[in-house]
């Protein structure tokens, strides 16, 4: 049996670098027992500390996996574990149909898309809305959000009259429990920007100053909001996206997208009221341009992405309306990748300020500016140093930043991330021909 699968390919599938070692250390025959393949899913029972087998599976092309493991990682170190194997030593699976335990998972998995695919057909074949009904449910929305404006309005007036220093500013609950307040009031994006104002408090000696920064910040928006009829539509929608606001799906599919192939240059999730987001920064290998997708998904289910970390993909992907936007809608989500040479870091630290000036000046709330980059960490870890030897403050996780100055070996290698405004966060790196994740799993 012959499997068009590489070892790089399987690398480009780990969700961290642990994760990446761990199944490294199960692609060993000894490992497992019930090794199989139909050319189009794998399958094993790998032994575990436990009594009963872990049961692993994968489909191929896709690279769905399941295993019976706790794990909580995508994909596990089993399902890894068995791809290297796949890749490195096909001829020790056996060929033969599935087991049932596999063939029952092939079936759920067959019922879902059927009857996913039905639930679309149906609404492509529904009744057209009731646009009255519409409308009224836009208007009852842009009241409560009006509601949670005039809420954080006034909270924001009342903390810089009583001062920064006061408890309820620099405990976290504080800002918490604004943020729930703002989700009830369907303004889901000033939710996130009031609990990113949380962190800051006793971040760092400056925090006082940064906090007034933002909270100005912040009230410009909402006065902007208020206005937002008076604006041309860009910035329009742009604010009102920033606010809680989305954009129609149907809309956007209307548009004419940017075809590329796009490099998956890095992948961080985060957790906000047991759901789950998965931001993917794509880099255009052609056009240059910069495209954040988004995926949700509520716990403990994990987001499904189908481009793996360091995967070239070509497909069409539509930006949502705005300034200096980035975040987009594929027009094909399960466009096949393939894996890539690493492009040619665009970015310098200079190149990098340059671009973050000229981003805000158009938008000046955006937050998270993309980089890929050849650089290096500082010895003290502190900062990151370019091949020109400019720096820019660096945040290293813990662990991270003995993994990346190994890595690195002294010398520049290329990593991605995101340059908030006052430091860099690594989420992604290269190890020769392999791309790593830096970013930590949700617990």
């Amino acid at each position: 049996m012959v499997l068009v699968l590489t070892a790089d390919q399987v690398t480009a599938l780990a969700p961290d670098a642990a994760s990446f070692k761990a199944g490294r250390g199960l692609a060993a025959a000894t490992k497992w027992t019930d090794l199989g393949t139909d050319q189009s899913v794998l399958w094993g029972l790998a032994k575990g500390s436990g009594k009963n087998p872990y049961q692993t599976q994968v489909v191929l092309g896709e690279f769905a996996t399941k295993c019976s493991c706790p794990s909580r990682k995508f994909p596990c170190k089993h399902a890894l574990g068995l791809l290297f194997l796949a890749a490195e030593k096909p001829e020790i699976l056996k060929t033969s149909e599935p087991p049932k335990w596999v063939a029952e998972w092939l079936e759920g998995r067959k019922e879902r898309a059927e009857k996913s695919a039905a639930r679309a057909a149906k609404k492509r074949t529904a009744k057209p809305k009731d646009e009255a009904a519409a409308t009224k449910r836009v208007e009852k929305k842009a009241a409560r959000i009006d509601d949670g404006i005039e809420l954080l309005d006034q909270f924001l007036l009342d903390r810089v009259r009583n001062g920064l220093t006061q408890d309820q500013v620099t405990q976290y609950q504080t800002w918490e429990e604004l943020a729930r307040r703002l989700i009830d009031s369907q303004a889901t994006g000033l939710a996130g920007h009031v609990r990113r104002l949380g962190e800051i408090p006793s971040s760092s000696p400056d925090w006082e100053s940064r906090l007034l920064h933002e909270l100005g910040s912040l009230h410009l928006l909402l006065q902007t909001y208020r206005k937002r009829d008076t604006l041309e539509p860009a910035l329009a929608s742009e604010v009102s996206q920033l606010v809680g606001w989305t954009p129609d799906k149907e809309e956007l599919l209307k548009q004419t997208g940017v075809t590329d192939q796009w490099f998956v240059a890095s992948r961080s999730l985060t957790e906000n009221e047991r759901l789950l987001t998965s931001s993917t920064w794509l880099y255009g290998i052609a056009s240059k341009k910069w495209a954040l997708k988004l995926t949700f998904s509520a716990l403990p289910g994990r987001p499904v992405e189908h481009w793996p970390l360091g995967n070239a993909v070509e497909t069409e992907l539509l930006f949502y309306p705005g300034l200096a936007a980035d975040r987009i809608l594929p027009r094909l989500e399960t466009a096949p990748s393939q894996p890539c040479g690493i492009p040619e870091p665009p970015d310098t630290v200079s190149s990098l300020l340059q671009r973050a000036s000229s981003t805000l000046a158009l938008n000046p709330w955006r937050t998270r500016i993309p980089f890929l980059m050849q650089a290096q960490p500082s010895s003290d870890l502190r900062t990151l140093i370019d091949r020109n030897g400019d720096a820019l403050p660096w945040h290293a996780r813990e662990k991270d930043g003995e993994l990346l100055l190994s890595l690195c070996g002294g010398r520049p290698t290329a990593l991605a991330g995101e340059w908030n405004g006052h430091h860099c966060i690594v989420h992604s790196a290269a190890d020769g021909n392999s791309w790593f994740s830096l970013s930590p799993i949700p617990q």
